[in-house]
């Protein structure tokens, strides 16, 4: 049978005092009272909470000893306490105001409750005629008060409501009915709207339902099958138990039965020896005497030869580590409400340092329509020390993006946490050096790493060490005094040998470097230099090269390599497997990519940088010096706060703002090409001509 949803008859009085509503307040039941209705029914429910019963719903109850204002004297808003409640006018009356009352011949057989009677009384239901005013029967209710917001009669107009703004009803009434109307119109998508929700609720609930079924029955599975395997290897020790046990006893077995053996000789030959001593024929004993001390001599060489301790000391060992068994049990698998991979820190990766006291943003991209467990992401960023600086999360529009940001308050060494629901989400946590602010206005050359020969290239570790690419055929590495420490490579054609080392890129511990001539990308250990692997070859097809030169990388396993002929950009997985080309409109050079996940390119025949989106895809931008300056750019490197170092062939260092306006030119410089930053903001740049590094 259909649930029967007729809405209940709609009155236009407020069901207390029987009045138009002045002030109408709407409880969570739908039931509407007046203002001043409620604030006399709490009052009157005694309740020490803040919550308040409807007085339709759970019916109120008068306190005789509360303290009620005369309803009748309460115009000069100055009455005196109520001592009776008239039943039919439904109003509280002071003793003056029942006096006066009972002398009323229309309303002397009015029925009178006197509130000092009961300990209380339950409220009856007053019917007024809605046209007639409730303190003036006579009068019908002809005015609307804009101010008070309730009708009312020509007699309360010049008491009640004098100066307010009061107009004739049925004007008001139109306009209010229209206006009503349009509410009503307002409100048609609302209940489809809302219909269609629950039923998606509805059905969600049936899903969790269903999906809860079906991960207990996969943890319950689960959990029989690891019994399984503890049951089989308990077996497994009981049996390798048994085994080493009875291998014990048969050996101490044989030793027993060697004792009892010659404990049965001794004692034969004892007797034996005894029992011919006692013999009185000289000749009988003489005959026997060699075979008896022969006899007796074998057991006791054979005592001394026989060991009389245990050999086997009985012991049968175990090494059951249950602590360490225990605590990955109950570190075994989890339950969560959403999928820990579907989240990722999407951008704010390519660059490991940020700024003290200024704030850096982190993007990080959530899956589509989940914005509501977005809100369990939790960013803490834990300095080296392990004191905490919490971040704050900020959802974007589309819900599919959340902005994660913190700003730093010291110098040092960071991480980065992102969570969910305690589980770090892809990307977290990450490793972040956190500098003082420069002034890239007064750069100054800070030292110089000579590397003897031709570089092109140049990277700083985490550790300090600078790594400078060699004409002479390997990658140099100093210490951060300048001292030359150790060589990477050597020149060949072979593996971990180089014919033109040009670009440098460091991620983690990995070492990659470009090789212009041999047409390939080889990593090592950059604390070893031990040679790993290699990819690319000559050619113009995907994971070929031709003259491939700078490198960089978006802090996600992406590694972009410039292929200077091919003109185009080709993308890489940490393991060299390829993702895909982004081709340019010219010859790069160079690549950058900044905390927004945008790829910068040193486009060296067009004399500017051309930009593209974090996926590669779409190209959003091409820049040049204000000036247009850029002549034959080669080299680029871009700081935490998006200031841009520009290397031209011309002997300049260009140092452009965020928003490209040239805040710096560093001259007199020979041939400057590749360019690196330090955890600390220094910028280094591969001088060629001269064969150094420079330190700003």
């Amino acid at each position: 049978m259909a649930e029967n949803t007729s809405p209940e008859p709609i009155t236009v009085t407020c069901e207390v005092c029987s009045e138009y509503y002045t002030e109408p307040l709407m409880l969570p039941c739908l039931h509407s009272f007046c203002k001043k209705c409620l604030i006399k029914a709490k009052e009157k429910q005694c309740s020490a909470d803040a919550s308040l019963k409807c007085p339709t719903c759970d019916t109120s109850k008068i306190v005789s000893k509360e303290a009620i204002s005369c309803d009748k004297c309460s115009v000069d808003d100055s009455s005196d306490a109520a001592v009776v409640y008239c039943c039919d006018c439904g109003q509280f009356l002071c003793d003056l105001c029942k006096k006066v009352h009972k002398r009323s011949k229309k309303e002397a057989n009015h029925e009178l409750v006197d509130l000092g009677i009961k300990e209380s009384f339950e409220l009856p239901v007053i019917k007024h005629n809605e046209k007639c005013c409730p303190r003036h029967p006579r009068e019908e209710l002809l005015y609307y008060c804009k101010d008070c917001e309730k009708l009312v009669c020509r007699n309360c107009l010049p008491i009640k409501h004098k100066d307010h703004d009061c107009v004739e009803h049925i004007d008001e009434g139109e306009a209010a009915r229209k206006a009503l109307k349009e509410s009503v119109a307002s409100c048609d998508g609302v209940i489809p709207l809302v219909t269609e929700a629950i039923a998606n609720g509805e059905k969600m609930l049936e899903q969790i339902a269903t999906h809860k079924e079906e991960v207990s029955k996969e943890i319950k599975e689960t959990f029989e099958e690891l019994k399984a395997v503890l049951d089989k290897r308990c077996n497994n020790l009981l049996m390798e138990t048994e085994e080493i046990a009875s291998a014990k006893m048969n050996s101490i077995k044989k030793q027993l039965d060697g004792f009892c053996k010659l404990v049965k000789h001794v004692s034969h030959g004892r007797h034996f020896a005894s029992s011919v001593s006692e013999r009185t024929d000289p000749g009988e004993v003489l005959s026997v005497k060699k075979l008896i001390t022969n006899q007796l001599e074998e057991c006791i060489e054979e005592c001394k030869k026989l060991p009389l301790e245990i050999e086997d000391k009985g012991a049968i060992l175990t090494c059951l580590d249950t602590p360490t068994l225990s605590k990955e049990i109950n570190e075994f698998g989890s339950v969560s409400e959403v999928d820990i991979a579907a989240y990722s820190i999407d951008s704010g990766l390519a660059i490991p340092l940020a700024t003290v006291k200024k704030e850096r943003k982190f993007k990080v991209a959530l899956p589509a329509g989940i914005d509501k467990a977005a809100s369990y992401l939790k960013p803490s960023f834990i300095k080296s020390d392990g004191s905490k600086e919490e971040g704050r999360v900020v959802i974007v529009n589309d819900n599919n993006t959340a902005i994660v940001s913190c700003t730093p308050q010291s110098i040092g060494g960071y991480e980065l946490s992102v969570t969910i629901r305690g589980h770090h989400i892809k990307g977290s946590p990450y490793q972040l050096s956190v500098k003082a602010s420069r002034d890239y206005t007064t750069l100054t050359n800070q030292r110089s790493f000579n590397v003897g020969n031709n570089t092109y290239g140049v990277a700083v570790h985490t550790n300090g060490e600078v790594f400078a690419s060699s004409m002479g055929g390997f990658v140099q590495v100093f210490s951060e005094d300048g001292t030359a420490v150790r060589r990477i490579g050597s020149k060949g054609n072979g593996d971990g040998e180089f014919g033109c080392p040009w670009g440098l890129l460091l991620v983690g511990d990995r070492l990659y470097v470009s090789d212009n001539n041999l047409s390939c990308v080889q990593y090592f250990s950059a604390t070893t230099g031990q040679y790993i692997d290699q990819f690319g070859s000559y050619g113009n097809k995907n994971r070929e090269f031709s003259r491939p030169l700078g490198m960089s990388t978006d802090g996600k396993g992406n590694i972009f390599v410039a292929d200077f002929n091919n003109k185009r950009v080709q993308v890489f997985k940490e393991n060299s497997t390829f993702v895909q080309p982004i081709q340019c409109d010219g010859t790069a050079s160079d690549v950058a990519v900044d905390n927004e996940g945008k790829i910068h390119f040193t486009i060296s025949d067009q004399n500017h940088v051309q930009v593209f989106s974090p996926d590669g895809k779409t190209h959003l931008d091409t820049y040049n010096d204000p000036a247009g300056n850029f002549n034959y750019p080669d080299g680029i490197a871009i700081d935490d706060e998006g200031y841009i170092f520009v290397s031209t062939n011309n002997g300049y260092i260009h140092v452009l703002s965020p928003d490209r306006k040239q805040v710096k030119l560093i001259s007199g410089l020979s041939a400057p090409w590749g360019g690196a930053l330090d955890k600390d903001g220094y910028i280094y740049v591969a001088e060629y001509n001269n064969s150094r590094i420079v330190k700003y």
